[in-house]
């Protein structure tokens, strides 16, 4: 499967270890990239689309392989899926989403016109997160969550576009006793707003494959360096208990 995502730094924190959790899953035949501008909203990214610039760093593994515009990538080869996604901030807006997001997925399926179209469904900042876009949901991660999920779905309708629920499974862990904060357990994120490097990029590329592969999470076998075993089959028993729950 060729994936990619068109997206900015959240896509990045999506997709940068999934090629390497797919690998240990027993899943080789894998392409996953991003077209990368940091705080890039769908607005932007539609405004390239007329003027075809050649702003993005098309990306695997987090590296900035070449420059390339949106249309080039889509050009490059035969992706099966393609995702979207709005900025972080913009995520629980639903009135910064059109006409953006419809002129991105038009384009999207006239240059592949076989692939499927996700949405990336970002999370929500953490507590206390000094973003400054957080007051625009009162600074409150309870209620920007509840607004991005509010906001996916609707789009996820009016598109048929399914939705990788990244934000969902964050938002799950969190509520676990090693990685609630409240209680002393271990950050899912590296500024309050971007995923860690460790647990949570780890996470979110166990749901990408879980969405997209239909893989078993218990047949991972990698994760990053730093990781204590016990919290990644935590993450893992998670994702499982997730999608069975679906």
């Amino acid at each position: 499967m060729k994936i990619l995502a068109i997206g900015n730094s959240f896509s990045e924190d999506s997709t940068v270890l999934l090629e390497d959790v797919a690998g240990s899953a027993g899943v080789s035949d894998i392409v996953a990239a991003n077209l990368y501008i940091g705080g890039c909203p769908l607005s932007h990214h539609a405004e390239n689309l007329k003027t075809d610039r050649e702003e993005y760093a098309y990306q695997r593994r987090g590296k900035a392989l070449y420059q390339t515009s949106i249309r080039a990538a889509l050009k490059s080869d035969r992706w099966d899926v393609v995702t979207l996604q709005q900025v972080s901030g913009l995520s629980g807006l639903y009135e910064t989403y059109h006409p953006y997001i419809d002129e991105v997925y038009r384009e999207v399926k006239a240059c592949c016109p076989d692939a499927a179209v996700y949405l990336n469904r970002t999370w929500a900042y953490e507590e206390g997160s000094s973003h400054p876009d957080f007051p625009k949901y009162n600074c409150d991660r309870a209620v920007m969550d509840a607004a991005i999920e509010a906001v996916y779905q609707k789009i996820s309708g009016e598109l048929s576009a399914d939705i990788i629920p990244v934000g969902n499974v964050i938002t799950g862990l969190k509520r676990l006793p090693h990685f609630n904060i409240s209680a002393g357990g271990i950050s899912l994120y590296r500024d309050a707003f971007h995923l860690s490097l460790t647990y949570g990029r780890f996470a979110a590329a166990c749901v990408w494959l879980r969405k997209l592969y239909k893989v078993s999470s218990t047949r991972v076998t990698w994760a990053p360096e730093e990781t204590d075993k016990v919290l990644v089959r935590e993450i893992l028993r998670y994702i499982e208990d997730f999608f069975g729950s679906c």
